[in-house]
């Protein structure tokens, strides 16, 4: 509706920075549909194919709607803005033109915004206590980093539009509109730049923050059975969803003391080879059970302390 609503503002007043805006709506609208396909892919379950799951394609279709936001909102608006800017021209606006792009304008601000509070809202409400710049740096879905962006893109590149028509209507010169065409354009660079960069960091292996990897290696030393971690690896399987790898070094003889059998009664009960063969498989057997008691154990204890950890492995050397 508000693309709509731009698009017939432009076919009256003529308007670059209203073309600009049109353009900016079409891309979000795109980029908006291009989002909810890569969140209903990404939520497909693991198969044979995929044993992690399929959300990485989240990454992969927001990059896809970064590109096309730079390609087709950047690029042709800035196209349109500098052969705006190259050939200017005198243009006074009649009051139909006026009334109509002030109109449209201040009833796109209103929608836009009221967008825009109510994803703020959502994404503070996920940052907790966390600044809200650190979270969409380092932990917020791409979906939602794109959202509110392109949000908060749409309110600002709605003032440039004002101060483009404004300047214009005021000077009778084209050359204000094409400057605010122009900043349109730049502004929808920077967030299609910075959208490409978060999820290219996804796509290529990200892994957990060092304040996470801190966590998990406090978490794992504050027991006396391991010894040293000699390997972590972490990488993003879907959206705040993670994998973890762990090579760790644990002491056998801590390990070994929490097996349930009396040792010393159990040698006064050997009197054969047959009943010591059976003693050292079922000794065998606890010391194993143990084993995989420790490493469930610390998985469980690894996800209450770090958020978004799917698949944990847990490797003793």
């Amino acid at each position: 509706m508000v693309m709509c609503a731009k698009l017939f503002a432009f076919l009256i007043t003529n308007s670059g920075s209203m073309l600009g805006e049109a353009i900016h709506s079409f891309a979000d609208v795109l980029n908006q549909g291009l989002l909810l396909l890569g969140v209903k892919r990404a939520e497909r379950q693991p198969d044979e194919k995929q044993s992690r799951g399929y959300g990485r394609e989240e990454f992969v279709w927001s990059l896809i709607s970064a590109v096309g936001i730079f390609f087709l909102g950047c690029g042709v608006t800035l196209y349109h803005g500098v052969a705006l800017l190259l050939h200017p021209h005198e243009h006074q606006f009649s009051s139909l033109e006026w009334y109509t792009g002030i109109g449209v304008l201040s009833f796109s601000l209103l929608v836009e915004g009221f967008v825009l509070i109510i994803a703020y809202r959502s994404a503070r409400r996920l940052a907790g206590d966390e600044p809200l710049v650190d979270f969409l740096k380092h932990r917020a879905e791409p979906a939602l980093v794109a959202v509110l962006l392109e949000d908060s893109a749409a309110c600002l590149g709605v003032l440039f539009a004002f101060f483009g028509l404004g300047m214009s209507s005021l000077t009778g010169s084209t050359i204000w509109d094409a400057i605010g065409t122009i900043l349109i354009a730049l502004l929808l660079g920077v967030i299609a730049l910075w959208l490409v960069s978060l999820n290219a960091r996804f796509l290529v292996g990200r892994g957990l923050q060092a304040a996470e990897l801190g966590r998990v290696s406090e978490t794992m030393q504050q027991h006396q059975f391991i010894e040293q971690i000699d390997h972590v690896h972490s990488e993003a399987i879907g959206a705040g969803r993670f994998e973890l790898h762990l090579d760790v070094d644990f002491d056998e003889d801590e390990l070994v003391k929490s097996v349930d059998i009396n040792l010393s009664q159990a040698y006064e009960e050997i009197d054969s080879e047959e009943e010591f063969i059976r003693f050292c498989h079922r000794y065998g057997a606890e010391a194993m059970r143990i084993v995989y008691q420790t490493i469930d154990q610390l998985e469980n204890e690894l996800r209450d302390e770090v958020d978004g950890l799917e698949y944990i492995d847990i490797e003793p050397n």
